[in-house]
Formats: structure tokens, sequence, C-alpha cells
């Protein structure tokens, strides 16, 4: 039996599209890489900021809605474990 609960499939797509993302946007990688650096509160507050100057720069909602995601532990695991693998 799994000791984590499998990712939901919006989990799971928002995945995805951050992986993609991030492996093609050398920013943006750098940013996630930062968050591993700190703690969750401060994690979500650092994604909380950069989603709201997203939306007021008329980003890709997908993409914001993605890095929303980031918020949730598993999705925030599964994220840093694959881009690690893809950027490795």
């Amino acid at each position: 039996m799994p000791s984590q609960t499998p990712l939901s499939s919006v989990q799971l797509e928002a995945l995805q599209l951050l992986c993609r993302t991030l492996a093609s946007e050398e920013p943006l990688l750098r940013w996630f890489e930062s968050l591993a650096k700190l703690p969750s509160n401060l994690r979500s507050n650092a994604i909380i900021q950069i989603t709201t100057e997203m939306r007021h720069g008329d980003e890709d909602p997908e993409l914001i809605g993605a890095l929303c995601c980031l918020s949730d532990p598993l999705v925030y695991q599964a994220a840093a474990a694959a881009i690690a693998e893809i950027c490795g």
C-alpha cells in the first residue's frame, strides 16, 4: 500500500503543465528551485505573490492555476522530484 495519497487528475494536469513550463523557462525554474529553501509558510507566501503578479500581468490562467497548486504539499513534492529528474 502506498505511503502517500495518489495525486488527483487535476493535480496531475497541473504538475504536467508546471514541469513543461519550468523546464523551458529559466527564470521560473530558478524561482521554483528557490522555493525548496523556504519553510512551507513562506513558500505559500511566495506562491501567492508570484501568482498575484502574473494575474496583474495577464499571464496564462492555466499556468497561474498550476502554480497555485504548488501550495499543495503533494503537488510540490511531485513537481520538485520531476523537475530534478528533468533538469538534473
